[in-house]
């Protein structure tokens, strides 16, 4: 099985922040051209300034789109999105005014991947074929719903552009997968020659310039590739090492992506084009260049390491590589950037901190956007922008979720929600929470009613509303009655009948029961192919289960446990638990093993250790048609199964 490495450094410790004081910085002079060191990648003055803050003239009106935001956050160029959550099972459209559902094939899974200017979403959704629903690409319209794309099952759809061209894969008997393009017509266009084991296709232009990757050579060795509108085949090769792969391509047919050094241990960003060929954007053996976006201008964003830490960068053939100026930050990422580089991504303000949502003009002073919102509700803080279209819309993590910033003081109608305040990530039962969750209007004179629900079953006073003129609050009480992993859903609806929600997911352990629980985000994002560059959110975890002990015996109770043990993670990829035990190993090492979902696709297995409150390792397999196992994931450096969001617990 061809297996490609996650592209991007996870977005380290989201934790979440009081506001600071706002920032923006004067730019600094960061030298460095193309494949040449640089002292200033090692220092980076820059003095505080809110007159350049104020300068910038943006001010951004807030709407929700998810509770979480983590799969594939998806923005066109017309301000509409396509949005989910692995853990809490959403997949929406939003079409510039209201939310969507885009339901599934009947399987109950949906991933969407691609986004065009039409309003067009592709992706992969899992049907009601027995017994476990086959894997499907899709297209879906607000018109017309969702509709399977022709060919084999486990096909995916990755990328759509503006003629409504769609890019994916598809496996074919000769091989695991091939790389394919669906055209509006139905036809099936097989791009290049049959692979050694497989190809895929990740992005496609409006003149049906496709990138992504195919193993070529008989040693296996992946190459980034590009086919033309024909299918006919470029090989780009890799910048020496063993696997390459081309994950943006732009309109001027220009190639982006990433690839291993020649001694395989650090990853390279590329840059492509019939007339240079494939060049490194940055020094090799300067540290990894991840590529996060590639714009039409040929210019590239994402983060690198370099000599005493690592950083957001911009990168262009007349420029070499920049670090983008981090203001009163140690740390900054870059995400997203748009045909006015104009770029979007996160500064850390110190070392473990939290992270603060920013954006920057090309190399200027980056712009805290927590400070440039409109009426926004109480406790809500941008973490980090997730994506920029031309017109300035952002998307951008936050402690509510996923939002769209809007340019102007004009959002939607709908009530706008802050965060779920006060809720630990881990309770007991019998515990009282008291919660709050603030929320504007645009419409001074609405009112507005609210319900809570708790998956755990367990009675609650009816929740109070406080408001006026537009600016409200929601209080309410929670008493946990039962052990196990639980969501909690509040819906603010107004006296127009438009509302909003969010959700939160909790852990609930029990006197008497041993039980391991936790959630939170490991270090750095998983191994497995991100073929956008969206997984910034790196990989959320989520986990409860009764213990028993090394014997096989369970712990006695004094709770009775309805819930059903899960194990989930989610950002580059999904894993979700369908069976599961966990026994315990000794002090606070517990072992859990089991089978799951590998995104939507079953037959995996899975084994983990938690050790401690920071400490998972995870291992994820299945075997190939031939029965040789195929490891899919597995984090056993221990840079990559340490816990820097949330943690772990080990009860009774």
């Amino acid at each position: 099985m061809i297996q490609a490495r996650n592209n991007r450094h996870a977005l380290r410790g989201k934790t979440l922040a009081a506001l600071v004081a706002p920032f923006a910085l004067a730019a600094s002079g960061i030298a460095g051209a193309a494949g040449q060191a640089s002292p200033a990648l090692t220092a980076n003055p820059e003095t505080l300034s809110e007159a350049a803050a104020a300068a910038c003239g943006c001010l951004y009106s807030v709407i929700n789109l998810d509770p979480e935001g983590g799969a594939f956050p998806l923005l066109n160029e017309k301000g509409q999105a396509a949005v989910g959550s692995f853990v809490f099972g959403t997949q929406r459209f939003f079409d510039g005014d209201r939310l969507h559902d885009l339901g599934s094939l009947g399987g109950g899974y949906t991933l969407a991947r691609g986004l065009n200017n039409r309003g067009v979403v592709v992706g992969e959704s899992t049907d009601d074929t027995a017994p476990f629903g086959a894997l499907r690409a899709f297209t879906w319209t607000v018109a017309r719903g969702m509709r399977a794309l022709p060919g084999a099952e486990g096909a995916s759809a990755r990328d759509i552009n503006d003629r409504n061209q769609v890019a994916g894969l598809m496996p074919v008997p000769e091989v695991s997968r091939r790389a394919v393009r669906w055209d509006p017509d139905g036809r099936i266009v097989f791009l290049g020659p049959l692979p050694l084991s497989g190809s895929e296709a990740w992005a496609i232009n409006n003149y049906a310039r496709t990138g992504g990757f195919m193993d070529v050579i008989p040693s296996g060795a992946i190459h980034a590739t590009i086919w033309n509108p024909a299918g006919a085949l470029t090989d780009l090769g890799t910048l020496g090492g063993f696997r390459a792969f081309t994950r943006f391509v732009n309109e001027r047919g220009e190639a982006a992506g990433t690839s291993d050094n020649t001694s395989n241990d650090t990853e390279l960003g590329f840059y492509w084009n019939p007339g240079v060929g494939l060049i490194p954007t940055g020094a090799q053996g300067g540290g990894s260049r991840l590529v996060a976006d590639f714009n039409d201008r040929g210019e590239t964003v994402g983060d690198t390491d370099f000599s005493g830490g690592n950083g957001g960068y911009l990168w262009s053939r007349a420029l070499g590589l920049r670090l983008l100026p981090r203001g009163p930050g140690v740390e900054t990422d870059a995400f997203a950037l748009n045909n006015r580089t104009q770029i979007v991504g996160g500064i850390r303000l110190s070392t473990g901190g939290e992270l603060r949502a920013v954006r920057w003009d090309g190399l200027t002073a980056p712009i805290d956007l927590n400070t440039r919102l409109y009426r926004p509700p109480a406790g809500l803080v941008l973490q980090a922008g997730a994506a920029i279209n031309d017109a300035g819309d952002i998307l951008a993590y936050s402690n509510a979720g996923l939002v769209l910033l809007r340019p102007g003081k004009r959002g939607t109608d709908a009530p706008v929600l802050g965060p779920v305040r006060n809720l630990p990530t881990t309770v007991s039962v019998g515990q009282d929470v008291g919660l709050a969750l603030g929320f504007t209007d645009n419409a001074p004179s609405q009112t507005h009613r609210a319900k809570v629900e708790w998956s755990d079953g367990c009675v609650s006073p009816h929740p109070l509303v406080h408001e006026a003129g537009g600016v409200g609050e929601v209080s309410f009480q929670h008493r946990f009655c039962s052990a196990g992993y639980y969501t909690l859903t509040v819906r603010v609806t107004d006296s127009g009948g438009r509302s909003t929600e969010t959700q939160r997911d909790v852990v609930v352990n029990a006197p008497g029961l041993a039980a391991v629980g936790g959630l939170g985000t490991l270090a750095r994002g998983a191994q497995g192919a991100t073929e956008k560059g969206k997984a910034a959110q790196g990989l959320r975890f989520a986990l409860w289960a009764p213990v028993s002990s090394a014997g096989g015996t369970a712990a006695k109770s004094a709770a009775a446990v309805t819930a059903v043990p899960t194990f989930s993670l989610s950002g580059p990829f999904h894993f979700r638990s369908e069976q599961l035990s966990a026994t315990a190993a000794g002090g606070q090492l517990v072992r859990m093993e089991g089978t799951g979902r590998y995104n939507g696709r079953p037959g995996y297995r899975f084994q983990a250790e938690v050790q401690g409150s920071k400490r998972l390792q995870v291992r994820i397999v299945h075997s190939d048609a031939n029965g040789k196992e195929v490891v899919d994931y597995d984090n056993a450096a221990a840079d990559r199964n340490l816990v820097t969001e949330g943690g772990l617990a080990l009860s009774n």
